[in-house]
């Protein structure tokens, strides 16, 4: 199950489209992240959360939550750093 659409970068604009409500993450990043939808898929579910994510030529990855209701793209993106973080130190 996918709780997000994903619409290529050319549909909105091109590359000069600069999606100033989405974060822009690397490709490292993005696995991350999906890493983390992943393991959280259920409560996301339930609590009707969806993402969108833009992709283009630049290699970088576009992502917004579409309701940030309990979980805000910020709050995802700290978690999946202080994992990072956590696991790195042992």
């Amino acid at each position: 199950m996918h709780n997000g659409t994903r619409t290529e970068n050319n549909q909105h604009g091109g590359e000069n489209n600069m999606y100033p409500e989405f974060k822009k993450l690397n490709k490292d990043e993005y696995r991350e992240f999906e890493s983390w939808i992943k393991e959280n898929n259920e409560e996301l579910y339930q609590n009707k959360i969806a993402y969108e994510v833009r992709w283009g030529k630049d290699e970088y990855y576009y992502v917004k939550l579409c309701m940030e209701s309990i979980y805000t793209l910020d709050d995802i993106l700290l978690d999946i750093r202080n994992k990072l973080e956590y696991n790195t130190d042992n």
